[in-house]
């Protein structure tokens, strides 16, 4: 039998409507994978920061397992050009919805933190990428989106785009006010450094 390919999404990916610009993605499944620390890293030439993981004892991190059709993984590995696929193991997985589990047959990839040439930089978060990804938190559970802020490293350089998008895959919506409430809630002196962009 061949074997089921999933990815692991714990940044944009974690949006069905963003997932599925990329390529072919199946229902997702909301976890906490264990050993995988989340941070906002900047990515040279993109005028942005990013979300990314690295293997990190005692750490945690929130996302969804999505099927993808082993033909379709190049396509994301394209979209994720400035990660590493690795595979993760299923050991590490914690399901956060009733019983649903993965059959042990399946290979889960997740897209790492690559190091080399990449740091914080001066690039700043762009609210228009962290909309996209609270949103994709929000169709599983506000409690969801509160602990992608919590478990998430580096709120510093904070820029709102929202009235001319740097992110490329930038979602129009309505739940800006919602969205800055839990920010400034669980944020309160990152997101009172938050400025207009330039």
């Amino acid at each position: 039998m061949s074997k089921q390919h999933y990815i692991f999404g714990y940044g944009s990916l974690i949006s069905s409507s963003s997932r599925r610009i990329t390529g072919i993605a199946g229902d997702s499944l909301a976890v906490r994978v264990q050993g995988l620390e989340r941070t906002w890293v900047g990515w040279e030439g993109t005028g942005m920061r990013a979300v990314a993981a690295r293997p990190m004892a005692g750490a945690c991190c929130n996302g969804v397992l999505f099927e993808v059709p082993e033909s379709e993984l190049e396509k994301f590995d394209e979209r994720e050009t400035h990660y590493r696929r690795a595979q993760l193991d299923l050991s590490q997985v914690d399901y956060l919805q009733g019983d649903q589990a993965l059959d042990e047959n399946s290979q889960v990839w997740v897209y790492l933190y690559n190091h080399k040439g990449h740091g914080l930089q001066s690039a700043p978060i762009v609210q228009s990428y962290l909309d996209v990804i609270l949103l994709g938190c929000q169709e599983i559970a506000p409690t969801f989106a509160r602990e992608f802020i919590v478990h998430t490293l580096n709120w510093d350089i904070w820029h709102d785009d929202r009235h001319q998008p740097v992110y490329p895959r930038a979602q129009s919506h309505s739940e800006a006010m919602q969205l800055d409430q839990l920010l400034a809630e669980l944020l309160p002196q990152a997101f009172t450094r938050r400025c207009l962009a330039p």
